[in-house]
């Protein structure tokens, strides 16, 4: 029988933890708070910080926007986001993405504070995913889909992994994490010769390739783990992931639907890396137990 992974009983669990380092944090007299960062007004950016302000108003903690014009000059931007990061009352950032073309994203990215970086977008904490460190901050995506396994006791230890999608925010990070728990990992992308084969051999796929009805029944081994990360929306507006769900559900030992699963992660996520990031600015005084 199958079993649907349910994103949102992922994040209450995630939240048990941020509620309990929260009134530690306050017993210390520190009040942790977030910055969302956007330029222009796109509408998924807009979407994805409604969303994460929606998360962090529920948790009780304290956030601050700072909205910037898409024509704001390079210059002003990059002296605006300064003030921002070397704010000592700021425990985390989250930049919201993309930025307009004439705003350099790796120059801003390598002004960001590490131990503030809440979305392991810099180098150094994407360093540390390389590296295996212990305490990091990893981008959100990835992070959210081994909270998933986790939660589900799944052991990745000598699993074969597919990750299809190479992006640097979601694909290559997964695979480093997958890699740090032992599993043997192929990673492809839109451009993969023979998708089906590389993937039918899976213990575990996860998709997060943008595509929609990328995976379907034909690349999927009995009793696979399928984790889907893409957002596509259909003809009839509904939002939908990467995976044929209906064809693939019933080969699945368990499965994550779109929305509903990894999704509802992430937002929760980031609360999560909010508290760990303050951790690492109060050392030696310590909220959450890791």
């Amino acid at each position: 029988m199958t079993t649907i992974m349910d994103g949102k009983a992922v994040a209450a669990h995630l939240s048990e933890g941020i509620q309990h380092a929260l009134e530690e944090s306050h017993k210390h007299g520190i009040q942790p708070k977030v910055a969302f960062v956007r330029v222009g007004d796109l509408s998924d950016s807009i979407s994805y910080e409604r969303a994460a302000m929606k998360r962090f108003e529920k948790l009780s903690i304290e956030t601050e926007q700072y909205h910037f014009p898409e024509d704001i000059s390079a210059r002003a931007f990059l002296t605006k986001f300064r003030e921002i990061n070397e704010d000592y009352s700021i425990n985390g950032i989250l930049l919201l993405q993309p930025l307009p073309e004439h705003i350099d994203m790796k120059r801003v990215v390598e002004l960001m504070n590490p131990m503030k970086d809440i979305d392991g977008m810099t180098p150094f904490n994407l360093g540390q995913v390389l590296t295996n460190e212990k305490n990091r901050l990893e981008p959100c995506t990835p992070a959210g889909v081994m909270e998933m396994l986790d939660f589900y006791d799944i052991d990745l230890k000598g699993k074969n992994v597919t990750v299809v999608g190479a992006s640097a925010v979601v694909g290559k990070p997964l695979s480093l994490l997958f890699m740090n728990r032992d599993a043997t990992v192929t990673t492809c992308n839109l451009y993969t010769d023979d998708l089906t084969a590389k993937c039918s051999t899976a213990d575990v796929i996860v998709s997060a390739a943008g595509a929609m009805n990328l995976i379907r029944a034909e690349h999927v081994k009995e009793g696979a783990i399928v984790i889907d990360v893409g957002i596509n929306f259909n003809d009839e507006g509904k939002m939908v992931g990467d995976v044929d769900y209906e064809g693939v559900k019933e080969k699945a030992s368990y499965i994550t639907p779109v929305p509903g699963g990894v999704g509802a992660i992430t937002t929760t996520v980031l609360a999560y890396h909010l508290m760990m990031a303050t951790d690492y600015q109060k050392e030696p005084v310590l909220f959450l137990e890791r």
